[in-house]
């Protein structure tokens, strides 16, 4: 489960996490117009999908999500990146 440890002030989760700390590496984290939409964009040589994720409701359209409906690496990415928005405020 994805939980954010206020004390270290970091995101704890599973395999998944390395991976949207990548995303958000490489600024694969992109916003909509809408506030609650981001799109994960491909890594380039990775993958060529384009992954959409709805914050709020806390899915996105990947396969990992839509089979097993745990947080993916694109949620956790999209979670990091509002984090980091956040302390730059």
């Amino acid at each position: 489960m994805l939980k954010w440890d206020v004390v270290l002030k970091e995101l704890k989760g599973g395999n998944q996490l390395s991976k949207a700390r990548k995303f958000n590496k490489l600024k694969c984290v992109a916003k909509c117009d809408h506030p609650d939409i981001f799109y994960i964009l491909p890594i380039e040589g990775y993958n060529k999908t384009t992954y959409t994720v709805n914050i709020e409701q806390q899915k996105c359209n990947c396969q990992y999500n839509v089979r097993s409906g745990k947080p993916c690496s694109h949620i956790m990415a999209v979670l990091l990146y509002q984090e980091q928005q956040e302390e730059k405020k």
